[in-house]
């Protein structure tokens, strides 16, 4: 039988007491071995052990598993969350994706600041996942596959297991009683055809396969971390005044690769979609070449690229254009489903209005007026002397009062409506 003792103790030694260490159980063999060493070290490191075990629902055995778990759980005096999720699985999609997904995000919202959440993936499944990701065609940060160590929401997620075979992990299990997804064998996923057909058959001639693929993917993780180095160092030189902004002038000193790499940092810190390859040379050939006049779009799901003037700004799929005319409890502050509409007091100038007026929030269909300055001007035009850009402009809020347009928030208030002392400041901030 193996020992995981030492490797687990400096584990639970590298992080501060009073945290709580959860394990992820499935109710199989892999997760079992891991419940069970951490729970044989319990008493003697005093630290705290839950389960966590994710009913996708995706199976008939599914309720049935997480009795097991729960039995076993209780039988170990461990305290096991059992969380129900929906996947929600898309044509196309990846259900094994869509599956990992939905099952760390319920998992992370269990955890307080510096939890650990520990995870049974071993070296075959670093040897599996490496392989995948080789055939789908992924870069250095796929193929370095599964760290040892990642953040998982306010706390860590750490896989201690993966210098350890199937094998050695079955030779532990020997009397322990774990559960058998029937689909780890249905070979129509990919994972499993691997697994079942053709790692057998690498094992034949290379035995140390897993050794060496393990190798691969920590020299491959040691250049991911150099390429996000130099896009962190290249981000910082390129970042225009917002986080969604980049300074075109910058972006286009730098080489053709050195633009990829940021384009791809610079979208993965804005929590986008990264787009294909295909897509990302539409936005080098496109939009960093266009006239500062265009208005350039390159758009994927998950995320678009748009030219104002001369800097790069990157977004979420902008939603359909606000038609309807919502209804304002003045000065309450406003969700609208692009950003948030509010009120302050300031000293002077702003909207001079009683409390709980009933306003009405409405968007351009072209021709509107303000009243500024004793002068009536367009609302076309305001929003291009304000720099807006123009994708933006649509979704600006007018605000009126019955009838009459009042004021247009981060622009002005109509001459008939502003305080001259003690008004009401109004701002939009826009997510996009």
């Amino acid at each position: 039988m193996i020992n995981l003792s030492s490797h687990l103790s400096n584990i639970i030694h590298s992080y501060p007491s009073g945290k709580i260490f959860w394990i992820a159980y499935s109710g199989g063999m892999d997760s079992h071995v891991l419940l069970h060493a951490m729970a044989q070290l319990r008493d003697s490191f005093k630290f705290k052990l839950r389960v966590v075990h994710i009913n996708h629902n995706l199976n008939s055995q599914a309720d049935k598993w997480a009795k097991h778990c729960q039995h076993i759980c209780a039988e170990l005096a461990v305290t096991c969350e059992i969380i129900q999720i929906q996947i929600n699985h898309k044509p196309r999609e990846s259900l094994e994706a869509c599956a990992r997904t939905a099952r760390y995000n319920a998992i992370a919202k269990l955890l307080e600041t510096d939890d650990v959440v520990l995870t049974a993936q071993h070296a075959d499944d670093q040897t599996e996942t490496v392989l995948l990701q080789l055939l789908r065609g992924a870069g250095v940060a796929g193929l370095a596959a599964m760290p040892e160590k990642s953040q998982l929401g306010v706390g860590w997620l750490v896989r201690p297991l993966l210098n350890y075979s199937h094998d050695q992990l079955l030779k532990y299990a020997k009397y322990l009683q774990w559960i058998e997804d029937d689909s780890n064998t249905n070979t129509k996923f990919d994972r499993n055809f691997l697994r079942h057909e053709i790692i057998p058959k690498l094992k034949q001639r290379w035995v140390n396969i897993n050794k060496t693929i393990g190798r691969v993917a920590n020299n491959l993780a040691e250049a991911d971390k150099l390429i996000k180095i130099l896009a962190e160092q290249d981000l910082q030189l390129c970042i225009g005044k917002e986080p969604n902004q980049l300074l075109i002038s910058s972006l286009t000193d730098l080489e053709p690769i050195r633009q990829r790499n940021l384009l791809r940092f610079w979208f993965k810190q804005l929590n986008l979609t990264i787009p294909s390859a295909a897509q990302l040379q539409h936005v080098i050939d496109d939009i960093l070449t266009a006239k500062p006049e265009r208005q350039p779009l390159v758009s994927w799901q998950g995320g678009e690229v748009r030219r104002y003037k001369q800097h790069l700004f990157a977004m979420p799929n902008l939603p359909p254009v606000p038609t309807d005319t919502i209804t304002w409890l003045f000065p309450n502050p406003i969700n609208l489903p692009f950003g948030q509409l509010t009120a302050q007091k300031v000293q002077s100038g702003g909207l001079n209005l009683p409390l709980e007026t009933t306003l009405q929030i409405r968007f351009r269909k072209n021709g509107e007026f303000l009243q500024l300055h004793k002068h009536k001007h367009s609302v076309k035009k305001l929003l291009q002397t304000a720099q807006i850009p123009a994708w933006q402009r649509p979704f600006i809020p007018l605000i009126y009062l019955d009838d009459m347009l009042i004021a247009i928030p981060n622009i002005g208030v109509s001459d008939q409506f502003i305080a001259s002392a003690n008004g009401w400041k109004v701002s939009l901030s826009l997510i996009f």
